[in-house]
């Protein structure tokens, strides 16, 4: 038995392979990391044989098991895309629910949901444990000070604040923390061990989705090609998924229309955290075009944590919260009109040296943002 209290991390239906983790399941497990220097640690998952590195949590099997934990556990807490059962099963239990959920808004053009008889039916699973979590959740945590902001208007609205939270405080930090996208010291230490690898001058870090211009990217590079700038560009996370296999065939028709693919390349193999830091630590640049849409105007890109932790220059659309992160941070270049021309344009400028190199940015470091958070957990735990 343990004296410490108890903390079960629900990843939910994110991945925590190493080979297959995304920037949610990323960004939960080194939340896990910081936690369980300070609690009893509990990570629900998905069974796989390269599961990430918890730090100090243990990681606890789906079904009897992850029920025995939650039955145990002192504060349970769920991310977007949470599992409903056992949203429910913490309920019963009278747990002290901590929550991380965005709304369901770029589901909402997941081919996976636009492809069935009922678009907006099958997307109603995913809104109706959104509002559920909404309802029960006693703490909520953000990526941004516009995804707060988006939250406690969400929050009023589902009669979940009242004059008497105002009272007890006027910014509801009872309710909610912020805690920017960022990075874990355990990760910092293994991506600082990390030996640089070049694959190519300019990554497309993240996932290949609808609402992205992947072929943007192709194109510049076709513009460099035809300016006589030697360059080359790769997209890290090519392996098809039901959600990304359009796009990603349609990249694929654009390398091989252009003839780029002695400059472009698509990496179809399941990359583990180790070899994609030795990738991004040797880029010039990473690229993360997106489209105008409300999925990018209220969300945090998670791929921006490549640049606060390894120092290299995103280039991105103006589109929402990320764009004015890197404007105002000065962690890149900002597409203010984007186009293949102003994309080629930018990492010409890079190819140049005209385009410095951002500093690490240690206040994103989870151990010192998380700090606000923690207190309001100690007191909440000790019961005060």
């Amino acid at each position: 038995m343990t004296d410490q209290p108890i903390v079960v991390v629900d990843a939910g239906s994110y991945s925590l392979s190493d080979t297959s983790i995304a920037g949610t399941g990323q960004r939960l497990s080194e939340i896990a990391q910081v936690l369980s220097q300070h609690y009893t640690v509990r990570v629900l998952t998905r069974p796989a044989a390269d599961t990430v590195d918890l730090g100090a949590a243990e990681q606890v099997a789906l079904g009897e098991e992850a029920a025995r934990a939650i039955a145990a556990a002192d504060a349970v807490m769920f991310f977007d895309t949470p599992d409903r059962a056992r949203i429910e099963l913490a309920v019963a239990h009278r747990k002290l629910i901590i929550g991380e959920c965005r709304a369901p808004i770029e589901h909402m053009s997941f081919p996976s949901v636009l492809a069935g008889a009922d678009p907006t039916g099958e997307h109603q699973r995913f809104l109706g444990t959104y509002r559920r979590l909404l309802q029960v959740t006693h703490h909520f945590l953000c990526r941004s000070q516009v995804e707060r902001a988006a939250l406690l208007s969400t929050l009023c609205a589902f009669g979940r604040t009242t004059p008497d939270d105002i009272a007890r405080s006027a910014t509801l930090d009872h309710l909610v923390s912020t805690v920017p996208v960022g990075f874990s010291r355990r990760a910092l230490e293994s991506a600082d061990a990390t030996e640089p690898v070049h694959m190519a001058d300019f990554l497309w870090t993240g996932g290949i989705w609808a609402f992205f211009e992947p072929l943007m990217l192709v194109e510049a590079m076709a513009i460099l090609r035809d300016r006589d700038v030697d360059a080359s560009a790769a997209f890290l996370h090519a392996v098809p998924t039901e959600d990304t296999r359009s796009t990603i065939a349609e990249v694929r028709g654009a390398i091989h229309g252009l003839e780029l693919g002695d400059r472009v390349h698509l990496h179809t193999q399941p990359l583990a955290l180790s070899q994609r830091d030795q990738y991004v630590k040797a880029a010039q640049a990473y690229v993360c075009v997106a489209k105008p849409g409300a999925e990018n105007e209220t969300g945090t890109r998670l791929r921006l944590r490549d640049t606060w932790l390894h120092g290299i220059p995103t280039i991105i659309d103006p589109h929402g919260i990320s764009g004015d992160l890197v404007a105002r941070e000065n962690l890149g270049v900002v597409l203010h009109e984007p186009s293949a021309k102003s994309l080629a344009d930018a990492l010409q400028q890079v190819k140049s040296g005209a385009v410095g190199r951002p500093a690490r940015r240690m206040e994103r470091l989870y151990e010192n943002s998380m700090a606000t958070f923690m207190t309001w957990l100690d007191k909440e735990l000790r019961g005060e």
